[in-house]
């Protein structure tokens, strides 16, 4: 009787191998993954923030103009020619102006 041969399992030492390619291969697949994603959102960030930046940009030039509007509608000489012209306004007769000492409190008439 010729005895049998006993050899050693040689696939499972082989498939634990392709287990630990395997599931390295997982896991540099989820790091790029991950490293996409993040860079997406930095580029996502990124327009968002030019597009505030642009919008920020509007908004004080908008601020500058309207500033150069509010000091053209304060003018003085704007003012006096509207009271004059539209509204009829005029420096007061002389007898309209009334001279209070102090400690004088005017009735209802409006003189004291």
């Amino acid at each position: 009787m010729i005895a049998p041969v006993v050899r050693p399992d040689l696939g499972l030492g082989n498939r634990r191998g392709v287990g630990v390619w395997a599931f390295s291969l997982a896991l540099l697949t989820a790091g790029a993954l991950a490293h996409v994603a993040v860079r997406m959102h930095g580029i996502q960030i990124a327009y968002e923030l030019g597009r505030e930046r642009r919008i920020n940009t509007e908004l004080e030039e908008r601020r500058r103009r309207l500033n150069i509007e509010i000091g053209m509608l304060k003018d003085p000489g704007r003012v006096i020619g509207i009271a004059r012209d539209k509204l009829q306004m005029g420096p007061p007769a002389p007898g309209d102006v009334v001279r209070l000492d102090p400690g004088v409190v005017l009735a209802s008439g409006g003189r004291p």
